[in-house]
């Protein structure tokens, strides 16, 4: 990189107004730098306006050259953020020089000047939040919104490609694999689950036993009479156990598509939302648990909280404190989770094939307090 800054004035004609300006002008002893890709008829007017209070001018610009100000726009930030002091935009110049007092600017460190300007550089080639669709995706980009960029959306593309030819392959060879397989009725309907826990925490029940001595047990008691006339009591006694580790990654649905209705309140007066999950191999248990919790450690979407703040229910009226909150009003979006709108409906019991033919990939999820 070169030592220094050198500084001369840009090529362009400026007011006459200059040789009249005092010390006491508002940029005097200041120097700006004009980003090129700024319209010539815009530079034109950001230099008559802050040359007329005393504004000098550099037309070139490097990392750690002394300039004091660069006027850029929105898509030029990255160039510059972490490497100079003062980004500014034409307006906020040309307001400044208008009400001849300097506007207010918001400043930050160095290294969190340097870092943020790596997120947005990252974010341009669509590697920052990738993979993310978590607690405030619904809240904050709009969901057309496209990051990656061409070259790696068109290795998603070809991705997606090869999976529907390897699918039509094996959907040609009708004798050992029918072209759309008949799907469970219900999925994971022996899991015993608190959706708001991590997907660690789930179990297995597993079938009733009898056990001899009741005594040591707080279950349903029957009587068994034997043939010498005698009661001997006995007990059936539920209890659950721990996935092993084969359980979790068991295929339990082998189509590429699921969609899912999740319950979104208490009461469901306002009904199920749907997502669809794709996986050229199949979903396994864990994947199936970790889709759940997922979608409900997240916030709720714009969509739901306006028919959400309706309901009735305590639940709601914290979600209605929280929409009406300064807090909200400074966020800029409601944080809200799903899973805090739900209350002590919680339990998971299973996912039911919705009515319709027998190979549908729409499943119902059912939970209960």
């Amino acid at each position: 990189m070169q030592g220094h800054g050198r500084q001369s004035h840009m090529a362009m004609p400026f007011p006459e107004k200059e040789s009249n300006r005092s010390l006491g002008s508002t940029f005097s002893g200041l120097s700006f730098y004009i980003d090129t890709d700024i319209s010539p008829e815009l530079q034109h007017k950001v230099v008559e306006a802050a040359a007329v209070e005393g504004a000098e001018f550099v037309d070139q610009w490097f990392v750690g050259c002394d300039v004091s100000h660069v006027v850029c726009e929105g898509p030029s930030v990255q160039k510059y953020i972490g490497h100079s002091c003062n980004l500014v935009s034409p307006v906020w110049v040309m307001k400044t020089a208008r009400e001849k007092r300097m506007h207010r600017l918001v400043h930050m460190s160095a290294d969190m000047a340097r870092e943020v300007g790596i997120i947005l550089e990252d974010s341009q080639h669509g590697i920052y939040g990738e993979g993310i669709n978590g607690d405030n995706g619904s809240q904050a980009a709009p969901s057309s919104r496209i990051n990656a960029s061409q070259e790696e959306r068109q290795k998603i593309v070809n991705l997606a490609k090869n999976g529907v030819r390897k699918r039509r392959g094996r959907r040609m060879q009708t004798c050992k694999i029918p072209i759309r397989p008949i799907t469970p009725i219900s999925l994971l309907d022996s899991i015993c689950w608190s959706i708001s826990e991590p997907t660690s925490t789930a179990s297995v029940y597993t079938d009733s036993f009898i056990v001899e001595d009741a005594s040591e047990h707080h279950a349903p008691i029957c009587f068994d009479t034997k043939r010498d006339g005698k009661e001997s009591e006995s007990a059936f006694v539920n209890f659950s156990r721990p996935l092993m580790e084969s359980e979790k990654t068991e295929l339990i649905f082998r189509n590429q598509f699921l969609t899912i209705l999740f319950p979104v309140d208490r009461y469901a007066e306002i009904g199920p939302c749907s997502r669809t999950f794709v996986s050229d191999t199949g979903f396994t248990c864990l994947q199936v648990l970790d889709h759940i919790h997922a979608f409900y450690q997240e916030n709720m979407s714009c969509q739901e909280i306006n028919a959400a703040i309706h309901t009735d229910s305590r639940h709601a009226d914290q979600l209605r404190s929280v929409y009406s909150s300064k807090e909200t009003e400074e966020r800029g979006y409601v944080a809200f989770k799903r899973i805090d709108f739900l209350g002590s409906r919680k339990s998971f019991e299973l996912l039911k094939r919705v009515n319709g033919d027998n190979n549908s990939n729409v499943y119902e999820l059912l939970i209960r307090a």
